[in-house]
């Protein structure tokens, strides 16, 4: 494919549009207006003789085409983005980062306060999503969870793993008991989780044979409605650590079946190489103090 010589004006518009999957969302992010949007991608579209999106009333998705184009150009306009950014200069601008939800709610974004004191002209754009990302193709700067796309080029750095719990309220074992071994939830009500992406119940205790459907008392793909759930004492919940260690340390909750307790799972913080430009360090370098094991 041979491009215009002065399509590189079009491409921010058309990998913001491809971002957001909306021309105003892209024109909000970009400082421009919508119709400006919609036409830079009209042009660059009648430019490569492409349909790059199709379009609706309230979004827009990429084509085959539309893909095609951005995983082409995205990585590369990236790169020519921090090599024009100075290493000495003061960190400034967005940092878009892909992060698993309970991580983020609960032990990233309280820290935000004393990141945007230490550097106030960098914005964090946070995606808090329960899925694999393609670091690189989706234009990322930062991706924090356990699973990424295999891509060689990335850097993984380890945080603190997460840990499972199992809990429940005083009121609720005080009337139902307290399970002394993993085969006593079997006579429980059972607060589980259900994967969004693969419909797949949480396995709480690897090793025990696995609950069931059966065993549920309430089954949903939110995990902070289980944790209300548990706390109006309906049942036995089991997440991660971050949504349940501060109602056990206020005594809302009380720790169960400790000595089975999963062991903990890795978690970790990719980026697409050491080369980062000023506002994507100060962040990784941010994150990597408050969390590495």
């Amino acid at each position: 494919m041979s491009l215009p010589p002065d399509v590189h004006r079009l491409l921010p518009c058309f990998l913001a549009a491809a971002d957001c999957h909306s021309f105003s969302a892209a024109a909000r992010q970009l400082g421009l207006t919508p119709a400006a949007v919609s036409k830079s991608v009209r042009t660059l579209e009648q430019r490569l003789a492409l349909t790059l999106f199709q379009r609706n009333t309230h979004f827009v998705t990429l084509t085959e085409e539309g893909v095609a184009l951005r995983q082409r150009i995205g990585p590369l306009w990236q790169a020519l983005n921090q090599a024009l950014e100075s290493p000495d200069a003061t960190p400034a601008g967005w940092v878009r980062t892909s992060v698993i939800p309970g991580f983020g709610r609960y032990s990233l974004l309280p820290l935000l306060p004393e990141f945007q004191r230490r550097y106030p002209q960098v914005r964090i754009d946070l995606a808090l999503e329960a899925r694999k990302v393609n670091l690189i193709g989706e234009r990322y700067d930062v991706a924090i969870g356990q699973r990424t796309a295999e891509d060689t080029r990335l850097v993984a750095r380890p945080l603190r793993p997460i840990q499972h719990m199992l809990a429940a309220s005083p009121d609720y074992l005080a009337q139902y008991g307290t399970p002394q071994h993993p085969q006593d939830l079997l006579q429980h009500r059972c607060l589980m989780h259900r994967n969004p992406g693969d419909g797949k119940l949480l396995d709480w205790l690897p090793g025990h044979p696995p609950l069931s459907e059966q065993q549920a008392y309430l089954i949903t793909t939110l995990p902070d409605a289980l944790v209300d759930a548990a706390l109006s004492d309906m049942g036995v919940v089991c997440l991660s650590h971050w949504y349940l260690e501060t109602h056990i340390a206020r005594g809302d909750l009380v720790p169960l079946l400790q000595p089975w307790w999963p062991e903990p799972q890795p978690l970790w913080l990719w980026y697409p190489s050491a080369d980062l430009p000023p506002r994507v360090r100060v962040w990784v370098e941010f994150v990597l103090s408050n969390f590495s094991p």
